[in-house]
């Protein structure tokens, strides 16, 4: 999970004095309007990327899991009189800023799909699928087959894994801060009408 976090900053130079005037349900207004804009663009942006990326999928030839999907639809706002926050409910958004390990949580390797039967899927639902799942001893990856077929490396296992930073996860901090100041300036334009 991932929340991107805004406050007047540099916007307060842009909207003066006016700013300190305002009392906390004005600014809960401003912060509520600057959130919701950002949330507008994290969403489209994150939908986009959603489209088109499928590099695990495509390399394995499987089908894509719909993750960044996924995240867009849950990503959420709120805001109070001193800052509006954008929250992306899914895990991996960090790396837009750094570089993440993935450490597993309750088994002592990570599964990595090796082949399209295993790609999105936990060994657990393969399982109740009804195939086989083995690791060959000593070796770092698990095996299956199905039904009589020859069996298969479906899963690489990896105690971690490191994914680089990726600022194209998200907006550039300027169409941010351009979404979230432009919707504060129609809403003070809207306010004092």
């Amino acid at each position: 999970m991932i929340s991107i976090s805004s406050n007047l900053g540099d916007v307060t130079v842009r909207l003066g004095a006016w700013v300190s005037k305002v009392r906390d349900a004005g600014r809960r207004e401003l912060y509520g309007a600057a959130a919701n804009s950002v949330a507008i663009l994290v969403r489209d942006h994150i939908a986009n990327l959603g489209r088109s990326r499928h590099k695990s999928a495509d390399r394995l030839g499987a089908e894509p899991t719909k993750f960044l999907g996924k995240a867009a639809q849950n990503t959420t706002w709120r805001a109070d009189e001193t800052s509006g926050t954008v929250t992306i409910p899914a895990p991996g958004f960090n790396r837009a800023f750094r570089d993440i390990e993935i450490l597993p949580r309750s088994w002592r390797f990570l599964t990595i799909p090796a082949v399209a039967e295993s790609y999105g899927m936990r060994a657990g639902r393969l399982q109740a699928q009804g195939w086989k799942i083995w690791r060959p001893k000593g070796r770092k990856f698990l095996m299956g087959s199905i039904r009589g077929k020859d069996a298969k490396i479906l899963y690489w296992l990896k105690e971690s894994v490191v994914q680089k930073k990726d600022r194209s996860l998200l907006p550039s901090d300027a169409e941010m801060r351009s979404a979230a100041a432009g919707a504060m300036m129609e809403t003070i334009r809207r306010m004092a009408t």
